[in-house]
């Protein structure tokens, strides 16, 4: 829900709208229980057809061909689930006149991904929240966090995504 709130500099008088979460007595039936739920994860390879596809159309020839585009990492993140993002909206109960936003995606990227080379990912739902929109529509927040790690169980980084689910009045 939205709440008005003075501005927090002396000598304005402008308000500031922000997001209050809504009390636990709001009905969260579609995404309750998924918070500290395992999904599957996997193993991933950058295969060098891949990597030359993304890199060519990313219009960053220059690489070391050696190494992926940085945006593999997330790719990884995304593949590592282990679930689709078809899935992850079954499991958040998404139905057909509700939509799905990107909302918010955190990377924590400690070594480059080597071509060729595989990663295996660990994946969990870490949260779930629910807030009021403008309009009074529900906007649920799925927080998935991946791992990536090498063969050799060497920390790569992770990535942590929030999925929303704005949904329609029902």
């Amino acid at each position: 829900m939205w709440l008005s709130t003075p501005s927090a500099f002396p000598g304005h008088t402008e308000t500031r709208h922000h997001w209050k979460a809504m009390t636990m007595n709001d009905d969260l039936t579609e995404i309750v229980g998924l918070a500290g739920k395992r999904l599957p994860g996997g193993v991933t390879t950058v295969t060098a057809m891949e990597s030359e596809i993304a890199d060519h159309a990313l219009l960053s020839p220059g690489l070391d061909p050696g190494t992926a585009h940085p945006l593999w990492f997330l790719i990884l993140a995304l593949r590592g689930m282990g679930i689709s993002v078809d899935e992850l909206c079954e499991l958040a109960n998404k139905g057909d006149d509700d939509v799905l936003l990107f909302g918010t995606c955190e990377i924590e990227q400690l070594r480059p991904i080597s071509v060729g080379d595989q990663y295996r990912t660990t994946a969990e739902i870490t949260a779930t929240d629910r807030r009021t929109t403008r309009d009074g529509s529900f906007l649920d927040s799925v927080t998935v966090l991946v791992g990536v790690y090498g063969t050799d169980g060497t920390d790569f980084g992770s990535v942590e995504s929030a999925y929303l689910f704005k949904r329609s009045s029902r």
